[in-house]
């Protein structure tokens, strides 16, 4: 007697929904946990018979879903279904090559001329530093307040004061909004110690998604899909991987909440920046909120209309002198934002959020010995000129 415990997912995007593309490689996803599967719906007959014996259940439907849970670390799988779950492709801006003084005390970048606006920062923005004389310098920051000479930035301690540089560049990394552009993938669960076994799994979309840093831990995260079309298969052929080139998993190292936040950024009890806001953890839930459309004819849903992107989040703070003015903030719902950014050797990611609002319980005594926290939940909304909701850069 044996049992099967050895599962490679494998996947590739698709051009149209639904549908596998004929070319192109697979990659391969690494996961702690999954659960995808295709679950017929069931009715029981009502039928009276004058045997008494029940005339059995009838499949009526079928739901193409399930989740992959995963440690947080850099690698394009995990990329590709963060641009699934955000509806949108990843977005692009080019080296930009320009002398700049920095500032180490009041945590700026000027320039002489040229525009930081019109070369398409924003605050939020998540940026790399090079060409410095000091290396210290030559870092990730995160646009704090942005005019056309002056960057003011939050980032690492180490920052060194640096004028009369000359060929200093900075490149805005990869970003990626929520947007209304389908993102969807054929997938391909094999079960490796048995024969020939697996199942197909098509049209399937990054229906939610989480993160969870806290201190002492890994930082993990899920991602829940929902799909179209299902099959099981038993003959190589039948494999959407058949005959086609399955890249190896990624090897980068899981990112931890401990040392792998090199900082965190918010405007909870003042301008934003780097301040006395100290998080034990914090955790972001994103639902699309998806609509099945079924059609009489076929047995899972042909398609899913995505509704309003909800971002749910959780966070615990310390209760000090310089955040009780956060306290008001429950009441009046004035939104604050966000951003931290976690990186290791492999490489790294940054999340920005505009405007939480958050709801919380009156600071109180957990008991002898233990911290007084604040234990934060709330919403995180459209900016208050239209940014996005949730935010995510890579290196």
């Amino acid at each position: 007697m044996s049992s099967s415990n050895l599962v490679r997912v494998a996947f590739i995007k698709e051009t149209v929904y639904g549908e596998t593309p004929v070319a192109g490689n697979f990659s391969t996803a690494r996961f702690t946990a999954e659960s995808l599967s295709g679950t017929p719906d069931t009715v029981e007959s009502k039928q009276i018979r004058t045997d008494r014996m029940s005339s059995g259940q009838v499949v009526t439907g079928l739901k193409v879903e399930g989740e992959l849970q995963f440690e947080l670390a850099k690698e394009s799988a995990l990329e590709e279904f963060m641009s699934s779950a955000m509806y949108n492709p990843w977005n692009t801006l080019a080296l930009v090559t320009v002398d700049m003084d920095l500032d180490a005390t009041l945590k700026t970048l000027t320039r002489a001329s040229g525009s930081f606006v019109t070369d398409g920062l924003v605050v939020g923005d998540f940026v790399t530093l090079a060409g410095f004389t000091n290396t210290e310098n030559n870092v990730q920051v995160m646009v704090t307040n942005v005019t056309a000479l002056v960057l003011t930035f939050a980032g690492p301690e180490s920052v060194i004061t640096e004028t009369g540089s000359t060929g200093t560049t900075y490149k805005r990394a990869d970003k990626l909004t929520i947007g209304t552009s389908k993102q969807s993938f054929s997938m391909e669960k094999k079960f490796t110690d048995l024969t020939d076994k697996g199942i197909n799994y098509r049209g399937m979309i990054a229906s939610e998604m989480s993160l969870n840093v806290a201190f002492g831990e890994l930082i993990t995260g899920s991602f829940k899909f929902q799909g179209n079309d299902y099959q099981t298969v038993d003959l190589a052929a039948d494999f959407i991987t058949d005959a086609r080139t399955v890249n190896a998993p990624a090897t980068t190292n899981t990112m931890n909440g401990s040392i792998d936040m090199p900082f965190l950024a918010s405007s909870a009890i003042g301008a934003l920046a780097v301040s006395d806001f100290d998080i034990q953890n914090v955790s972001i839930k994103m639902n699309n909120n998806l609509t099945a459309q079924t059609v009489i004819g076929d047995i899972a849903p042909k398609d899913y209309s995505a509704g309003t992107a909800a971002i749910e989040i959780s966070m615990s703070a310390y209760l000090k002198d310089a955040v009780w003015s956060i306290l008001g903030k429950k009441l009046t719902q004035d939104p604050f934002a966000m951003g931290f950014m976690v990186k290791n050797t492999g490489g790294w990611y940054g999340f920005y959020m505009p405007a939480i609002q958050v709801s919380f319980e009156d600071p109180s005594s957990a008991g002898q010995n233990q911290d007084i926290m604040l234990a934060m939940s709330g919403t995180s909304k459209v900016g208050a000129t239209g940014e996005s909701a949730l935010v995510i850069y890579r290196s």
